[in-house]
């Protein structure tokens, strides 16, 4: 019995160390920059009236919000383009994070359970 007690404060402390050390620093600075990005395609884009017209797009055929949105991206500049692929990217990044944080958790649920 003090042997499971042992493995799992183990098993709990090395998982909070790798989360606080490897993790948590990367998932604490695509925040910033994507507070940073959004604040950029704020400056750049009136997301309102993008959003407005993309509602009344979809209001006549679901069909047609997808092709106004490749639309609306392919008209845009250079940089807006490259900001919204940034965005884009930071999300991919976060969806791993998160994925990376879950797995862990599972694991070492599973490892101090036995």
């Amino acid at each position: 019995m003090e042997y499971n007690s042992i493995k799992n404060k183990i098993a709990w402390k090395v998982y909070f160390i790798w989360l606080f050390k490897r993790v948590l620093p990367l998932f604490v600075l695509e925040i910033i920059l994507l507070i940073l990005v959004l604040f950029f395609l704020g400056k750049l884009v009136f997301v309102q009236k993008v959003f407005e017209n993309a509602f009344l797009a979809s209001a006549q055929n679901p069909i047609s919000l997808a092709i106004y949105m490749f639309g609306a991206f392919w008209k845009t500049s250079i940089l807006k383009k490259l900001t919204i692929l940034g965005i884009l990217s930071l999300g991919v990044l976060f969806m791993r994070d998160i994925g990376r944080i879950f797995n862990s958790y599972i694991t070492t649920s599973k490892v101090a359970k036995h």
